[in-house]
């Protein structure tokens, strides 16, 4: 039993270190935009969180890599029905304007739908820190 806690303690600990190192030249990105109201797709935002991933090479950073949007979830919802109407509303938008615009429109960006059990992420990633910045800036937005 005190071991058990003992662990969880050094788990949250360390968690909580993990989640506060970034590198000092980072410029700074707000973090989770709460009661966010606009719409993806005609899908209520719940909220945006920029996203981050860590690396340990000598040292620890982390770096922006894109925005997890975060969508309420209605009746008959899958995350592979939210792909398909991704990839038609993607298709026309490419149609009708030549290219692609809003959240979903930075370049080299990608799209991954999943399911958060009372809703969905749109995990948009870029390919550098510059696109996940404006990425970010795009997905908030939506507010």
């Amino acid at each position: 039993m005190n071991r058990s806690i003992l662990v969880m303690a050094a788990v949250l600990s360390m968690a909580g270190t993990l989640g506060t190192t970034a590198l000092a030249d980072q410029k700074p990105v707000s973090q989770a935009t709460p009661e966010v109201h606009g719409t993806v797709m005609g899908h209520r935002v719940l909220s945006v969180t920029p996203r981050w991933v860590e690396e340990s090479n000598g040292k620890r950073t982390r770096h922006l890599t894109g925005a997890d949007v975060r969508i309420e979830a209605e009746p008959g919802m899958t995350a592979e029905y939210l792909t398909v109407e991704l990839r038609r509303s993607l298709s026309a938008m490419s149609a009708e304007h030549g290219t692609l615009n809003g959240v979903f429109g930075v370049a080299g960006s990608s799209v991954e739908v999943r399911s958060t059990g009372d809703g969905f992420v749109f995990r948009i990633t870029a390919p550098d820190t510059t696109h996940a910045e404006e990425i970010v800036r795009r997905a908030q937005q939506l507010g």
